[in-house]
């Protein structure tokens, strides 16, 4: 339970800390208005875009953290998966706010990507599994 909390907490730092730099972005670049179109090399729309997508995972990657600190699953795999994707969200973010233009691929937004992808869906599984009785807890 207690990496679990640790990667839960971490995951909501991310999204409070991107969220500071929005703030931030918008004062320097004198941008209220969150519609405004902004160029995709912008800090201001990177800033955004990172926090967005961390904001977007944040729920379902608490939610499954939780579920499986609270069903007693969290074997070695489970742990592994939990480290995994909260590193994946950190990297995710760096390679929103250091690409060149978000127009373009980055290496950084692709592995925190697939990393995010693979580890859910490996937790979304289990839990499945684990729901129906099908899986017995991992080691």
């Amino acid at each position: 339970m207690n990496i679990a909390i640790v990667c839960i907490a971490l995951n909501a730092m991310l999204v409070f800390l991107l969220g500071l730099w929005v703030s931030i972005q918008r004062t320097q670049e004198k941008v209220i208005y969150a519609g405004e179109t902004l160029p995709p090399n912008s800090a201001l729309a990177k800033a955004q875009r990172a926090h967005a997508n961390a904001a977007e995972y944040a729920g379902a990657i608490t939610a499954l953290f939780l579920l499986c600190s609270f069903t007693g699953t969290e074997g070695t795999v489970v742990l592994a998966a939990m480290i995994a994707i909260t590193a994946a969200r950190y990297l995710a973010a760096f390679g929103f706010l250091t690409c060149r233009t978000l127009a373009t691929p980055h290496w950084a937004k692709a592995l925190g990507a697939i990393v995010t992808y693979l580890g859910g869906i490996t937790l979304a599984v289990y839990l499945a599994g684990y729901g129906l009785r099908v899986f017995g807890p991992l080691p």
